[in-house]
């Protein structure tokens, strides 16, 4: 099981790359997510 931060990141990044019309999710997808996640910077 994963950590309840970890899973929300996961899901933005997988709607930024969506959006974006990506096929694949990549670190940078990810980075991003966590960038708008406050507890990631902890």
């Amino acid at each position: 099981m994963i950590a309840q931060e970890l899973e929300v990141s996961l899901h933005m990044a997988f709607v930024e790359a969506r959006q974006k019309q990506h096929e694949f999710i990549t670190v940078e997808h990810l980075l991003l997510a966590m960038l708008d996640n406050p507890s990631a910077a902890e």
